[in-house]
């Protein structure tokens, strides 16, 4: 089976302007409520709709209808977050990797519940967040993750869930078979030192955090 990319737009502040660059073009698109908007202001018509509808405007929603887009809304009172329900709907999908895409906003609390979120599909698929200028990788145990980057950018690891075990290349503070642990800040503000990073978890599921990524031009 081929693989799939699913893109998964969700409300909030608009994405950074410079996200549109690193989304795959043939992906599979899902809108979570009022995600919609933001992904028709990147050019990309959702396959589907999904949510409680509470956020999106009534002209985006009649776009939807008339672009033939597949629309599923929930009832306002549901256990699941309009972005686990989008999250459900990829997984039903066979994707290999979900990426969300989000401009952030004033809900921290919706923010911290994505991020713990992405980390529960973590083992199986590769999962990514693009919010505000940052990138969050998630790696588990079960796969090693290299990328490029540029000698100087910040990079931060945290633990979600639980304690880390961890082993990096090309830090500034390089970590091997080294705990990480939950509720502390260790992993804060590390440096890469070339323009190749590579990051393996033994035990564990690690946040990869570049906070400059969709801004590289301020990486201090």
């Amino acid at each position: 089976m081929a693989s799939r990319h699913t893109l998964i737009f969700i409300g909030g502040d608009p994405p950074h302007p410079n996200v549109r660059q690193h989304l795959p073009t043939d992906a599979y698109v899902i809108a979570a409520d009022s995600g919609y908007a933001h992904a028709i202001a990147m050019g990309l018509v959702p396959n589907e709709l999904v949510g409680d509808m509470d956020s999106i405007t009534p002209i985006d929603l009649s776009d939807a209808r008339d672009s033939n887009v597949q629309i599923t809304q929930y009832p306002a009172n549901k256990d699941l977050t309009d972005t686990e329900i989008a999250i459900a709907s990829a997984l039903k999908h066979d994707s290999s990797h979900i990426t969300v895409v989000s401009g952030g906003g004033d809900r921290f609390d919706h923010v911290l519940g994505m991020v713990h979120s992405l980390a529960s599909i973590a083992r199986t698929i590769y999962t990514t967040l693009l919010i505000s200028t940052s990138r969050v990788s998630y790696v588990s145990y079960t796969r090693e993750f290299q990328f490029d980057t540029q000698e100087g950018t910040i990079v931060s690891l945290l633990p979600i869930g639980g304690d880390a075990t961890v082993t990096t290349t090309g830090l500034q503070w390089e970590l091997t078979n080294d705990t990480l642990h939950s509720f502390a800040s260790r992993g804060v503000s590390n440096i890469a030192t070339g323009t190749s990073i590579s990051i393996s978890v033994t035990d564990g599921c690690l946040a990869v955090i570049e906070p400059f990524f969709l801004n590289p031009g301020d990486i201090s």
